[in-house]
């Protein structure tokens, strides 16, 4: 990712509408968990600058994160957060460590994605959860994915294939539904428009349209937490559980 991503996501994750609508969703995806009696032990790959961490602590996690970039754990060790420099398909820790790991925006960064994969399952507890998310339809890639370092997109039946020789698939839904034909709309009109396009899509939002979008998220939200899917959507989330051995 650029620099100055960094420097944006630390900006706008904690109140921008798409951040917030991810964790929303997870919140969903981790209430659905049975309870286990004992505080859980969570690694975010790829943890960025931090928010998802400070909302997996606050919700009572042991939560570690891990990331490539020295910019972003500088972000996260100003919030207090415990981090380490690690890559998605080397991560510097023993076996069997953690019950859940998030990798999240993250698979599509990785020349071999299978090889994370694979990693995560080995640090993974058996019956640990891996939770993902990735942008979704190979034909949005764009400057947006360039700026932000993306190797691909996927679709289900990608993501499905990278992930089901090693772990069981429990959950596979599309999220963002609302704003996959704005999107669409957005990439086509930008492909048009003379000059080079180096900034990703994400940006400043005004607290109107925050609410605004917060708003259509309930509708999102609903829907996803009643039926476990959403029908389309501009990414993807999968749940895979680790087979016990």
């Amino acid at each position: 990712m650029e620099e100055q991503e960094y420097k944006k996501m630390d900006a706008l994750e904690t109140e921008h509408w798409w951040f917030k609508a991810k964790r929303q969703f997870l919140a969903i995806v981790l209430d659905s968990q049975p309870p286990t009696g004992r505080p859980l032990k969570v690694l975010d790959v790829g943890c960025g600058t931090g928010a998802v961490m400070n909302f997996l602590r606050a919700r009572g996690y042991d939560t570690h994160g891990v990331d490539m970039s020295e910019t972003a754990l500088a972000y996260c060790r100003q919030k207090g957060l415990q981090v380490a420099r690690s890559t998605a398909d080397h991560i510097d820790f023993p076996d069997a460590t953690f019950d859940i790991v998030f990798a999240l925006d993250v698979l599509e960064h990785i020349d071999n994605a299978a090889e994370a994969v694979i990693e995560i399952k080995r640090i993974l507890r058996p019956g640990g959860l891996l939770i993902a998310t990735v942008p979704a339809h190979q034909f949005l890639f764009s400057y947006h994915d360039v700026a932000l370092h993306h190797k691909r997109r996927y679709n289900k039946k990608t993501l499905r294939a990278l992930l089901s020789p090693h772990l069981t698939i429990e959950r596979l839904s599309w999220i963002h539904a609302a704003i996959l034909l704005p999107a669409i709309a957005l990439r086509a009109v930008k492909k048009l428009v003379p000059g080079k396009n180096t900034l990703s899509d994400v940006g400043e939002s005004s607290p109107l349209v925050n609410r605004v979008m917060g708003m259509w998220y309930v509708a999102e939200r609903a829907v996803f937490k009643m039926c476990g899917h959403l029908p389309w959507g501009l990414s993807l989330l999968v749940v895979g559980r680790k087979k016990n051995e």
